[in-house]
C-alpha cells in the first residue's frame, strides 16, 4: 500500500486530502441541515399527541392575545369512549322487599295471631281466607275461597229473628261434626241424634249445646237445632262465639260449616275440604272476623 502511494505525483498527494476534507465538511453541513428540518416536524408531532394546551405557530410572531386551539380527540379515543359508555350497564337501584299490606281486620283482633277472614261479596256470597301473624307481620295462609252467608249478607244488625250473618270479630270456641275428628286444633265433639243447639229464647240454656233424646228435652225442640238431623252440612263445623253473653234474642247457633250451595240462616258455609283444612289449622285463641 505504501509503495503504491509513493508513485502518486506530489500535487495529487497534497490536493486529495484537502478535497476530501472539503467533501466531508459539505456532507456534515447537509446532514445537519436535514436534521434541523426534521427536528421541528418531530416536535410538532409530539405537540399534537402528547402536549395539551395552546398551540403556538412558529411561522408568525407570538403575542399575548395568541389564539388557543384544542386538539380534537383522535378517532381511536372516541371509539374507546363510546364502547366504554355502552358496555358498562348503569347502576341498578337497590332492591326492596315488597311487604304484604296489613289485612282489613289488623286493628280489630287484639292480640290474636290466627284469623279467619270473611268478607261479603253481595247478597249471600262471600269469600273466606285465613291469616297468621308473626313478628308484627300478617301472612295469608288460605286464599280467598267462595262462601255462602245469610241471604241479607253480613250485617251488624243480626239476631234470632234475622238470617243475616253477624259482622264483627268473634272467638272460635270449639268444633263438632257428624264425622270423626279430622285432627281439629281445638276441642272436637262428634255428635249423634241426641245433640242439640238451643235457640229457645225462653230457655236458660239459650245458645248452648245440650244433649237429650227427642221428645224429652226441657227446651222448645221446634225452634232448636238437632245437630245430627241437619245432615251433611254439619259433617264438620266450627262454633263462632256470637252472643257469648247469651242475651235472649241476641242470636244463636252461628257456625262455620259445610256448604250445600244455598244461602245460610246466618252461618258461614264453605266446601267440606276447606272446613277440614281450617279445622286442622285453628288453635285456641283463633278468631273469625266478618264484614
Amino acid at each position: 500500500m505504501l509503495r503504491r502511494f509513493a508513485k502518486v505525483p506530489l500535487a495529487v498527494r497534497v490536493l486529495c486530502p484537502v478535497a476530501a476534507a472539503v467533501v466531508v465538511a459539505g456532507l456534515v453541513v447537509v446532514v445537519c441541515g436535514r436534521a434541523a428540518e426534521v427536528a421541528p416536524a418531530s416536535a410538532a408531532v409530539v405537540g399534537q399527541t402528547a402536549v395539551t394546551g395552546p398551540k403556538v405557530s412558529h411561522d408568525e410572531p407570538t403575542s399575548s392575545a395568541a389564539t388557543t386551539t384544542t386538539t380534537p380527540p383522535s378517532s381511536s379515543s372516541v371509539s374507546k369512549s363510546s364502547v366504554a359508555s355502552t358496555s358498562v350497564p348503569p347502576p341498578k337501584a337497590p332492591e326492596t322487599t315488597k311487604r304484604v299490606e296489613a289485612p282489613w281486620f289488623a286493628d280489630r283482633v287484639g292480640t290474636a295471631t290466627q284469623v279467619i277472614s270473611v268478607v261479603g261479596a253481595g247478597g249471600s256470597n262471600a269469600t273466606v281466607s285465613t291469616w297468621r301473624q308473626a313478628g308484627g307481620e300478617w301472612t295469608p295462609v288460605l286464599g280467598g275461597v267462595a262462601a255462602k252467608v245469610g241471604a241479607p249478607g253480613i250485617s251488624g244488625s243480626y239476631g234470632e229473628s234475622s238470617s243475616a250473618t253477624p259482622a264483627g270479630v268473634f272467638a272460635i270456641t270449639q268444633a263438632f261434626g257428624r264425622q270423626a275428628d279430622p285432627g281439629a286444633g281445638v276441642s272436637y265433639l262428634r255428635v249423634d241424634d241426641q245433640d242439640w243447639w238451643v235457640s229457645d229464647v225462653e230457655s236458660p240454656d239459650y245458645n248452648t249445646h245440650q244433649r237429650c233424646a227427642r221428645g224429652t228435652c226441657k227446651f222448645n225442640e221446634r225452634v232448636s237445632e238437632n245437630l245430627w238431623e241437619q245432615g251433611a252440612v254439619y259433617d264438620y263445623a266450627l262454633v263462632m262465639g256470637v252472643n257469648a253473653q247469651r242475651v235472649p234474642g241476641g242470636g244463636s247457633a252461628f257456625f262455620l260449616h259445610v256448604t250445600n250451595g244455598a244461602a245460610t240462616a246466618g252461618c258461614v258455609a264453605v266446601p267440606a275440604d276447606t272446613v277440614v283444612s281450617i279445622m286442622r289449622w285453628v288453635r285456641p285463641g283463633t278468631v273469625i272476623a266478618l264484614r
